[in-house]
């Protein structure tokens, strides 16, 4: 129970500090303490790609946990590529969906506050959501993330993609976690079955992670 009080307690920092840095630096990369418009896209053609090769190139759908202000949907309905992957996206801050809803009128249905997806989808995808981190307890917010990802698990029925800031040693500096891409590949095997885990292409201290379901 201390536990999930503790876990509860974090998130709700983080979420603060989210609605407080898109209304001062506005909807853009930086508003949701991402280095940079770059590197964002860089994460999630990475992304993308990955969950090709695994599912093929047929349509496919996918739940965006941790939304933000939707870039990664203005990423999928602008790159030709991708213009066959169905999108839905979810975010815990009501403020982020409330950016997403007036950013895409037409399209607000496909925005909802939650923590995982609403239907069944083939993948869940997190990119950078757990990066930012208000405690220096790495366990504790190892355990939340994996606790989170659980909540999607049911609603999957192919992959779960998971993009993380990574070094070599486990740890977590100014605020930012940075998962041990061996330790972190082991926890989601030893929870949820097969996973692979790259380096994010032209990123250094990221990787990417999928977990098939099957």
């Amino acid at each position: 129970m201390f536990k999930r009080l503790s876990q509860s307690l974090i998130e709700k920092s983080v979420s603060r500090a989210y609605s407080k840095r898109i209304e001062t630096k506005g909807d853009c990369p930086e508003g949701v303490f991402w280095a940079s418009e770059l590197t964002q896209i860089a994460r999630f053609d990475y992304a993308l790609m990955q969950l090709r090769q695994h599912l093929g190139q047929g349509a496919f759908s996918i739940a965006d946990i941790g939304c933000g202000y939707g870039a990664l949907y203005d990423f999928i309905r602008t790159t030709p590529r991708y213009s066959n992957i169905r999108y839905s996206g979810m975010d815990i801050n009501k403020q982020m969906i409330s950016h997403c809803q007036n950013r895409f009128p037409p399209y607000r249905h496909l925005f909802s506050s939650a923590r995982h997806p609403q239907t069944p989808v083939h993948a869940a995808i997190y990119i950078g959501t757990f990066n930012l981190c208000h405690t220096d307890d790495y366990s504790l917010w190892e355990d939340y993330i994996l606790d989170q990802i659980s909540l999607s698990w049911s609603y999957v029925t192919e992959a779960i993609m998971l993009n993380m800031t990574s070094l070599n040693a486990p740890q977590i500096r100014n605020h930012i976690f940075y998962a041990e891409p061996g330790r972190m590949k082991d926890r989601l095997e030893a929870r949820f079955g097969p996973t692979t885990a790259s380096p994010t292409r032209f990123l250094t201290d990221d990787t990417t992670f999928i977990v098939m379901k099957r």
